[in-house]
């Protein structure tokens, strides 16, 4: 495949639509010789997968392996690489700078019902601008652009909640605020499986015991059940759906950080190979 600025480009925007996690390695500085030029970039995924090239060999196996290493993080990477033999094993006789940017998809948020506590929360956390907001529900007067201002999708599915609903992935968050309890087990049995960000669903306290019991006499595995968030939010108190939201709210945000601290494990550095 040519590489040129507007098919990797292209590509990026691509992936993103997809939901893909990757990262774009450019080549940003040449001394000496090299097999590739600056502005040469290629892309690099969790399994070390790639498109394009920056110029094979062991060179380009390094710049996988620490692309890999990125990963982890959402800043930019800088590092060298000798391109010599008694470093990578090549006669080149160059130093290569390369940049690594992380791509990340923005966290999406699946509200399943759209009803006053479903508006509040599809509201408030727009405005926080970290979710891609997607409200569901099988009710028209709930499925409305005119009711979810601020989402960026509002999806009228079926009665099963099946039809048109997003894809799923380990960036998901899940808000259940149905308004009947079979939809809300059907939603939970069907999502508990997938490793999530958050899954949470609305309820009192007496309601989620029951619903527990439910799942459990059904097979539901104990180490699954203890990643649902029920009741959900944090106990800040009210009950209004406002409240609610922001409840709701500040516990996805307590559990993005979370994450991000857990994975934030690879020491940010300029990296030179002597």
């Amino acid at each position: 495949m040519k590489l040129d600025p507007e098919t990797v480009h292209g590509r990026i925007a691509e992936l993103l639509q997809l939901r893909k996690k990757f990262v774009v390695a450019t080549i940003t500085e040449v001394k000496g010789s090299a097999p590739q030029k600056p502005g040469t970039r290629m892309l690099i995924y969790g399994n070390g997968s790639f498109e394009f090239t920056i110029g094979g060999g062991t060179f380009e196996a390094e710049v996988i392996r620490d692309a890999r290493a990125a990963l982890r993080r959402e800043t930019v990477v800088h590092h060298e690489y000798r391109l010599t033999k008694g470093d990578l094993g090549m006669y080149c006789q160059g130093l290569v700078k390369v940049m690594f940017e992380t791509y990340l998809p923005r966290p999406q948020l699946l509200i399943f019902g759209g009803g006053h506590v479903g508006q509040a929360l599809s509201k408030l956390a727009a405005a926080t601008e970290l979710f891609q907001i997607t409200v569901i529900d099988d009710r028209s007067e709930f499925a409305s652009a005119e009711k979810h201002r601020s989402a960026d999708h509002v999806i009228l599915t079926d009665r099963d909640f099946h039809r048109d609903v997003p894809a799923v992935d380990s960036e998901t968050y899940i808000v259940i605020v149905t308004r009947c309890h079979a939809t809300d087990q059907l939603l939970i049995e069907r999502y508990l499986p997938h490793e999530l960000a958050y899954l949470g669903l609305i309820g009192s306290r007496a309601k989620i015991q029951q619903f527990i019991r439910e799942l459990q006499h059904h097979g539901m595995p104990a180490a699954r059940l203890e990643k649902l968030r029920a009741p959900i939010g944090l106990p800040i108190g009210g009950k209004t759906p406002a409240e609610i939201a922001i409840s709701i709210l500040a516990e996805m945000i307590q559990e993005k950080n979370a994450r991000s601290k857990a994975e934030d494990v690879v020491p940010l550095e300029i990296k030179k190979r002597q």
